[in-house]
């Protein structure tokens, strides 16, 4: 998604605007009740698609396999801006929502994937072999430090990278990367889970994002075959189209990625990149966490 910076600060005034009096003293029933008339509020009229899908601008299309839905972009923007709390710029480069048969957005511990593109250019993968997965958790944690000094400014629990659920790996033959991160919440005792896929096109990077609970780490593992099967860039837009002489190159290595995007890695070590953009490390999944830990009776302003 294009526009970053202003996640942390927009979605803490949210978070303020939205407090609700007596969240404290409900029940957790309650607060799960209210939880789930929020979203069908939200979602209302929202439609599942299923088959074989065309993304927007021609890019790529979705063969949806038994056992997926899809959310067009116009859809989506319900779930990650007005049910998430992301700002509408967040949502700019939004392609969709995948979302399994039997997960339920209204459910807490539900999974989907937030699907979305980027024009980096074309990432080499040359250097995929060289990445240090410490020296790369090192930066995420330091990030996510930065953002959590502003998440306490403001009087609300931090969200602490506390590191790997799955390292980063690369699948040179379809071109995608994975990784997943997790984050300890305060007050709160299971950890929080940010899958990340980036499957790679001849001008930009496809974002697959899930995040849920670290218990279900191994259900998103077990469909990430049938995520990346179901993804294909249209001719023209693969990444074995790459033309040299008239396409732009990325000019960062494929551990950019991971760090969050375009820059070359001396950039990242030296001038704090990822903190300038608002913390990628935790984008595309602080609007759903929070959101959700304010609905479910957590997440709130500190006394």
């Amino acid at each position: 998604m294009r526009s970053l910076l202003p996640v942390l600060v927009l979605l803490v005034a949210n978070l303020a605007a939205g407090e609700e009096s007596g969240a404290t003293s409900a029940s957790r029933e309650q607060q799960e009740a209210r939880y789930r008339h929020h979203v069908l509020k939200v979602l209302e009229g929202a439609r599942y698609r299923e088959g074989v899908q065309e993304l927007p601008d021609g890019i790529a299309s979705l063969h949806l396999p038994e056992g997926f839905r899809y959310l067009d972009p116009a859809d989506s923007r319900k779930v990650v801006v007005d049910l998430w709390g992301n700002p509408p710029a967040s949502a700019a480069d939004l392609l969709g929502i995948i979302v399994p048969a039997g997960e339920h957005l209204a459910v807490s511990t539900s999974w989907a994937i937030v699907l979305s593109y980027a024009d980096t250019g074309h990432v080499s993968d040359v250097q995929a072999d060289e990445m240090d997965h410490d020296a790369l958790l090192e930066q995420l944690i330091a990030s996510s430090r930065q953002s959590n000094d502003a998440l306490e400014a403001a009087g609300f629990d931090t969200m602490a990278l506390t590191g790997w659920a799955v390292e980063p790996r690369y699948d040179p033959g379809r071109k995608v990367l994975y990784w997943a991160k997790r984050f300890k919440i305060d007050r709160h005792a299971e950890e929080t889970l940010n899958y990340d896929l980036r499957v790679l096109g001849r001008r930009g990077v496809i974002s697959l994002n899930a995040v849920s609970c670290m218990g279900r780490v191994a259900d998103i593992e077990a469909a990430t075959p049938a995520l990346v099967s179901m993804l294909r860039f249209n001719p023209g837009h693969r990444y074995a189209d790459f033309d040299p002489a008239t396409d732009k190159a990325a000019g960062f290595p494929l551990s950019g990625l991971v760090l969050g995007g375009p820059v070359a890695p001396a950039v990242v070590e030296k001038s704090g990149f990822q903190a300038r953009l608002g913390s990628v490390a935790i984008v595309g999944g602080i609007g759903l966490v929070l959101l959700l830990r304010r609905l479910l009776g957590g997440g709130r302003r500190r006394e």
